[in-house]
């Protein structure tokens, strides 16, 4: 059954004015219990206080990174995103793991290593990072840049010049090929906040079938029939049922 965790209230019960003039009494020689009692701090606060054993702060438990050490795992997490590969939340507690042994806090986790319930906490703090459902992208469209993008348009610029298209339309026709796999997987990613959709690269399509569409239209709207690629040995007829009107059809062994 998961798991649902209820924080606990961790407001402060008493007022800083209230502590130290507790442990100003203290000092000048009244019992902790005394001071406790008269002042409306909690034992074990004064106590902690009165003998100096507050390592941290902050309101509850500390975390198990320091703050600065949080920022760096943030920090790589959307490096990685920058990257096209962002952690799923096994991978970024992988990351964490190995972050902390090569800060020698290998004993900082009881059970060796962080979490859910640290990474649902390391998200609550540090907000820029959430989880979202990502889509697979083929590595060759990632590495796409925008000086490539550039080029192509100057050429297109070019041919439509050379060729005196700019007024014929009808003769400028665009082709493109979209594929569908039968088998994607959708891993919930770490990525930054304002991240609308996350793209996780790949090395290939996914899948053990794939299914290719080319579509071509002029620039006049005119839409030629598509034309559907199966990747198989044999194309089966029933394969061949049910499309557009003169929708055309093909197999391939790759």
């Amino acid at each position: 059954m998961p798991r649902t965790y209820i924080k606990k209230d961790v407001k402060k019960k008493y007022n800083d004015n209230n502590l130290e003039l507790a442990i100003e009494a203290v000092e000048n020689g009244c019992s902790i219990r005394e001071a406790s009692n008269n002042f409306n701090v909690p034992y074990t606060t004064l106590n902690s206080h009165s003998n100096s054993l507050v390592l941290y702060d902050n309101v509850g438990r500390p975390s198990k990174f320091t703050k600065e050490e949080e920022v760096c795992l943030e920090q790589a997490a959307l490096a990685l995103q920058n990257w096209g590969a962002p952690l799923t939340k096994t991978e970024f507690i992988n990351l964490a793991k190995q972050y902390a042994l090569n800060l020698n806090k290998s004993n900082l986790f009881p059970s060796g290593a962080p979490t859910l319930d640290w990474l649902h906490s390391f998200l609550k703090r540090h907000q820029n990072l959430v989880l979202k459902k990502s889509r697979p992208i083929e590595k060759k469209r990632a590495d796409l840049t925008i000086e490539q993008v550039n080029k192509w348009f100057d050429l297109l610029s070019k041919v439509i010049q050379e060729n005196d298209l700019a007024n014929r339309p009808g003769q400028i026709f665009n082709c493109d090929e979209t594929g569908m796999s039968d088998s994607i997987s959708y891993s919930k990613v770490l990525v930054h906040r304002q991240t609308t959709t996350a793209y996780r690269t790949q090395g290939g399509t996914g899948g053990k079938s794939y299914t290719s569409v080319m579509f071509c239209a002029s620039a006049t709207g005119f839409l030629l029939p598509p034309f559907v690629i199966y990747k198989s040995k044999r194309l089966f007829q029933e394969w061949c049922v049910g499309g557009p009107p003169n929708t055309g059809f093909s197999n391939s062994k790759k």
